[in-house]
């Protein structure tokens, strides 16, 4: 009996023995492992992004009203260090250019203020520069148009018998619109054009002296003389229609 036990277990153990053990794969899918690159990564080293540079004119709005003779200017830079005016170059920073017509300041302020400024139509723009002044690359500037009502009027000086003035003009005026001089004074005026208020070719304006002929983007200011000896009026006028357009009047000055 003990043998017969003995038999029976040796040859459960061999059945067992060979027996094949099959081991299966899952039959779920592992999803692949994703490798994820940040933008500018190269040899494992990761570059952040440079933005280019933006410039916004916050006040006054394109082409708002002002009744006032006073324009504060507001303006915003983006991705780029307004430092002093004089501090050496560096990349991503410098200060503003501003211009109210032909008017220039060079500021390192978000906030530029322009005294007397007549009424009429004018342009105001802006550049982002370098330290050393230069523009950037690609030129960033910002360009809006304003209307003004204002009282205030520019006051002309009599010097040694000779009135000088400058007098602005486009389509719609001069500005100032009225001049005083003294009878037999020498009155000059130099005449700016505002290329942004003139449509078509550009501007003649008639008087007692040789006539002007501006057109647009052409050299200013342009300058004409004449003796005083009654009360003087300067028309423009368009110079391919010849339509008038505004009337400067020379007054006597007591």
């Amino acid at each position: 009996m003990r043998y017969l036990t003995l038999f029976v277990f040796l040859l459960l153990l061999a059945s067992c023995a060979n027996q094949a053990v099959e081991i299966k794969d899952s039959e779920i899918e592992k999803p692949a492992m994703e490798i994820t690159t940040t933008k500018g990564q190269e040899n494992g080293e990761i570059n952040e992004e440079v933005k280019a540079p933006e410039l916004k004119i916050l006040a006054p709005k394109d082409s708002e009203l002002i009744k006032n003779s006073k324009i504060a200017v507001e303006l915003q830079a983006d991705n780029f260090k307004i430092v002093p005016i004089g501090e050496p170059v560096k990349k991503g920073e410098g200060h503003f250019h501003v211009w109210l017509d032909s008017e220039k300041r060079v500021v390192a302020n978000n906030t530029i203020i322009f005294e007397n400024v007549v009424s009429g139509k004018h342009t105001i723009v802006a550049e982002l520069v370098k330290s050393d002044h230069s523009s950037l690359e690609p030129k960033i500037t910002k360009t809006i148009a304003i209307n003004i009502e204002s009282d205030y009027v520019p006051k002309p000086e009599f010097k040694q018998g000779i009135s000088e003035f400058t007098v602005e003009a486009d389509d719609k005026g001069f500005y100032p619109g009225t001049l005083k001089a003294k009878i037999g004074s020498n009155v000059k005026i130099n005449f700016k054009f505002r290329d942004d208020s003139i449509y078509f070719a550009g501007l003649d304006v008639r008087g007692p002296f040789d006539d002007v002929q501006y057109r647009l983007k052409g050299q200013q200011p342009i300058t004409r003389e004449f003796t005083m000896k009654d009360e003087t009026r300067i028309t423009s006028y368009w110079p391919s229609s010849g339509v008038k357009k505004a009337t400067l009047v020379v007054e006597i000055a007591k």
